[in-house]
């Protein structure tokens, strides 16, 4: 009696092999069958896995930053504004040492839009545009965490603090080691220029980007990482030799002041 499940189970995989050996179309559709499951489990578990990665690098980017949105860049049909006339006017004012009553500095900034969320500038390094800027919005009284910086020429510096966010980026970037900080500022610490795409990511801070958005309701900066890459590596270096660097921010009516002043020079 205990051989015969042995014996009906022998039987039926001799059955099956005949069947098989008999009907060879059969076995073919089965195999194509069992090729395209796995095939489709290996896809779920592939889907899966890119969803546990995406997970764990949000939850260590820091707060200013979501990975997410840097990821969704090649996805946004963003507009290049570098063609745009005023765009060209400014860069070619600077270049052409247009914004020369300022304080000599490394780095400038020319704020040119502020919508009441969020302001876009451009950065120039020794007057040569080198990438956008993202910052909060102007206010009059300031709020913490959704404000911007008052224009002036800061100090930048270097902040040695090891902070959560700090061991994020060293995590993140071999090359990165501290943050760099715009000092000296009324009312305003920790100051960074740093990577983001919206107003949401920074809390008074300056992200950078090669590109930018300002079509949308929620206007955004795009390819912010590679653009703080190049920034922290020419500039982090001259910081960390003790180069006296500093950075002059202006707001959107810079133009116009300049053209009042380059008026009153000609009287």
């Amino acid at each position: 009696m205990n051989k015969l499940p042995g014996l009906l189970v022998l039987a039926g995989v001799i059955l099956v092999v005949l069947f098989f050996y008999s009907n060879p179309e059969v076995l073919d559709k089965i195999w194509l069958w069992l090729v395209g499951f796995i095939g489709y489990l290996i896809m779920l578990l592939r889907k899966g896995f890119d969803r546990l990665k995406d997970l764990f690098k949000e939850s260590e980017t820091a707060p200013i930053q979501k990975a997410s949105k840097e990821s969704l860049n090649d996805k946004i049909n963003h507009i290049n504004i570098a063609d745009n006339p005023d765009i060209k006017k400014i860069k070619s004012l600077v270049e052409n040492d247009g914004v020369a009553s300022v304080p000599e500095a490394l780095v400038t900034i020319l704020r040119y839009i502020d919508d009441g969320n969020t302001t876009l500038g451009m950065l120039f390094i020794e007057k040569k545009f080198f990438a956008y800027t993202l910052e909060d919005t102007h206010r009059d009284e300031k709020i913490p965490g959704g404000t911007r910086i008052p224009e002036g020429h800061y100090k930048l510096g270097i902040n040695e603090n090891l902070s959560p966010l700090t061991q994020r980026y060293r995590n993140r970037f071999n090359w990165f080691s501290y943050h760099i900080e715009i000092k000296e500022i009324p009312n305003y610490d920790k100051v960074y220029v740093h990577i983001g795409n919206t107003h949401k990511d920074t809390e008074g801070c300056i992200l950078i980007a090669d590109g930018v958005n300002a079509a949308n309701p929620e206007k955004m900066i795009l390819q912010s990482q590679k653009a703080y890459e190049r920034f922290y590596k020419m500039v982090y270096p001259k910081i960390n030799q003790n180069e006296p660097l500093t950075i002059n921010i202006l707001n959107e009516n810079w133009l116009e002041r300049l053209t009042k002043n380059q008026q009153l020079v000609n009287a």
